[in-house]
């Protein structure tokens, strides 16, 4: 296999698998109550399942790594995209409902301690709000200085611990500059205007940067990587659960912003899904389940902003936090289908396009 076309079958698999993951945990988080959310086998098994986001950053690691667009300014470019990208869904999901619509509901409103109408503070706020595209527009920059300046893997796996080893002490950090605070916040932030700051989750990026390496150190075949997956999931999880079982609120405090044990155990627990997908890619190759995840792998970043501004339009019709755990679970496959339907039938759109441009030449 070469290496250069990364399309390794368990890759694209996880990849998918973690889009639609995503599309259940948010419809949890902004359609489920609070009961439902903190005290119910589903909320339980979701907020589980939610933990298995950084195997997506993982996944991107590797892929990057093995992706023939190797330069700085395919990387930049790239980068600036996902972050306009990232802006857009932003303002899809919550100024159009708000300033458009009207429809988002008041208790959403309520729930960062505003009341309607918002100012254009407070909008500017909800446009600028991080989430994982914004961590990875930022990271695709310094993650491609990475891999064209450190050639020895052991490099990259240095550079990904001493990023979780002070992602605690630098939590928070601003220079207390209008502007320039915004940006410490993408890198630092300690609350939840930023979800994924840059530190220390791009971490979880690098490490699969040094798995990727593995992988081109034996001409594109992963076998070897998947043979020590499951003895270094163990051994990670022990030393990460171990430190959090030490000092909870250092080493975890909350999911979105990690210490040092926090990463390492969640490192622990995404490698071992990993594993397991490659398993079930291996045991079950061609089914109609492995091509569904590919189709979703293969329009990762649509599918996550679709399904986001679906989620949050969705409000409109039935509030924030409302739903008992039958009707989250019912909503759930709603969210599915919408999400894949729109993806579709942008994607029929833009071969229809493209024809039309082929006859008209």
């Amino acid at each position: 296999m070469n290496p250069n076309t990364h399309r390794l079958a368990a890759l694209d698999f996880g990849r998918g698998l973690a889009v639609f993951l995503m599309m259940l945990v948010h419809t949890l988080w902004m359609y489920a109550d609070k009961t439902t959310q903190g005290e119910s086998l589903l909320g339980y098994v979701v907020h589980f399942i939610g933990k298995g986001t950084a195997s997506f950053l993982i996944i991107m690691g590797i892929s990057f790594m093995l992706s023939g667009r190797q330069s700085l300014s395919s990387a930049l470019k790239r980068g600036i995209f996902i972050l306009l990208f990232a802006f857009v869904m932003n303002i899809l999901k919550f100024i159009v409902p708000i300033s458009v619509f009207g429809t988002m509901p008041q208790e959403f409103i309520a729930a960062y301690g505003w009341s309607s109408p918002l100012n254009l503070s407070q909008l500017l706020y909800l446009t600028l709000t991080g989430d994982i595209l914004q961590l990875v527009g930022v990271s695709l920059f310094f993650l491609a200085l990475i891999r064209h300046f450190v050639k020895n893997k052991y490099g990259i796996l240095f550079i990904a611990m001493a990023i979780l080893a002070v992602s605690r002490e630098v939590s928070g950090f601003r220079v207390g500059i209008d502007g320039l605070d915004y940006l410490c916040d993408l890198f630092f932030s300690a609350d939840y205007h930023i979800y994924f700051p840059v530190f220390p989750w791009i971490s979880f990026i690098l490490f699969g940067m040094f798995m990727g390496m593995i992988i081109k150190e034996q001409d594109g075949n992963p076998a070897l990587l998947y043979k020590f997956l499951p003895s270094a999931s163990a051994l990670t999880m022990m030393i990460g659960g171990g430190l959090c079982y030490l000092n909870f609120d250092y080493h975890f405090g909350n999911f979105f912003h990690l210490g040092p044990g926090g990463v390492i155990y969640l490192l622990g627990i995404n490698i071992g899904l990993i594993w397991l997908v490659h398993l079930i890619v291996n045991a079950w190759p061609n089914n109609g389940i492995v091509r569904g995840f590919n189709f979703l792998s293969k329009r990762v970043t649509s599918m996550y902003i679709i399904q986001w501004v679906l989620v949050c339009w969705g409000m409109g019709v039935v509030g924030f936090q409302t739903l008992n755990a039958v009707e989250t679970l019912a909503m759930m496959p709603v969210i599915v289908a919408l999400s894949i339907s729109v993806q579709k039938a942008l994607d029929w759109a833009m071969a229809s396009r493209a024809s039309q441009r082929l006859v008209a030449a």
